[in-house]
């Protein structure tokens, strides 16, 4: 049994070869007729016509061969995404078909520095999604943007997609983790870890936000408060509403304002007594 490929709404002709002479066969899909002819030929191929095509000779009962129609798309531009939680030692990119092709598709990502030829492959992590590659050996303050190159390929064909990536404008770090509620010499504080993901806080710090609402106010009414160099915030709870339950929950962003914020952290709650 072999495959055969074939874009959506083409021709395919399949003959079955190694009949005897005069020999009647026919050709099969899970059982049921398609034709009685050595020739297998469908005009426009659909989705629905996917499957093993079997070829049988009347006379004997006997398999004389088969193959497995796959039909689908050739690949479309992927849409790629990268930035840097990890600056300035590595990025990340992600990305996604366009368009499903129904068929196995690979995806080559390599990136290069705009003005010199040296070429990088961009690599899976492991046990991370297929999805997920990561960029090294990058030049931070360089003033002047990577050239990223992803690649779709499968049996129809393929489809390239450059993205300029510049590492400062897309700096992202992950957000802070273990945000806790600590009582120190008798007042609340409000404490967290920077993201582990973050290579060198001591030569780039990061600094916070800190935002805080009550209820399910997640969206409106909060208020936010910048935190610089620290990794604590102190929480006077005379001024909050009395029976109120409150969620901190704290951003992530470059010491010198490069890129974007992080996504929140996962939110701690107090009540108010």
């Amino acid at each position: 049994m072999y495959n055969v490929y074939v874009e959506v709404g083409s021709e395919v002709k399949v003959l079955c070869e190694g009949v005897a002479g005069g020999e009647p066969v026919e050709w099969t899909l899970n059982g049921s007729q398609v034709v009685s002819s050595t020739l297998l030929h469908l005009n426009s191929t659909r989705l629905e016509d996917r499957g093993i095509y079997t070829c049988r000779s009347l006379s004997r009962g006997a398999v004389i061969q088969q193959v497995h129609l796959k039909p689908g798309y050739p690949p479309s531009p992927p849409d790629i995404r990268c930035w840097a939680p990890s600056y300035p030692l590595k990025a990340l990119c992600t990305w996604s078909q366009m368009t499903e092709t129904y068929l196995p598709t690979q995806h080559i990502i390599t990136y290069r520095d705009r003005d010199y030829g040296v070429t990088y492959p961009c690599h899976i992590i492991p046990k991370s999604p297929d999805t997920l590659c990561e960029m090294k050996n990058l030049q931070i303050l360089a003033n002047r943007p990577y050239i990223v190159y992803i690649t779709a390929i499968n049996a129809l064909g393929n489809a390239t997609k450059p993205m300029e990536f510049d590492l400062e404008e897309n700096v992202k770090p992950d957000p802070p983790v273990n945000v806790r509620v600590v009582v120190k010499r008798g007042r609340q504080v409000l404490e967290w870890n920077h993201p582990p993901s973050w290579p060198e806080p001591q030569h780039f710090p990061l600094m916070y936000i800190v935002r805080y609402y009550w209820g399910n106010n997640q969206g409106q009414g909060h208020t936010k408060v910048p935190v610089h160099g620290a990794e604590s915030l102190p929480i006077n709870l005379d001024r909050f509403t009395k029976g109120r339950t409150y969620h901190f929950q704290v951003s992530a962003h470059e010491g010198l304002g490069s890129g974007k914020g992080s996504e929140w952290s996962q939110p701690v709650s107090v009540i108010v007594r």
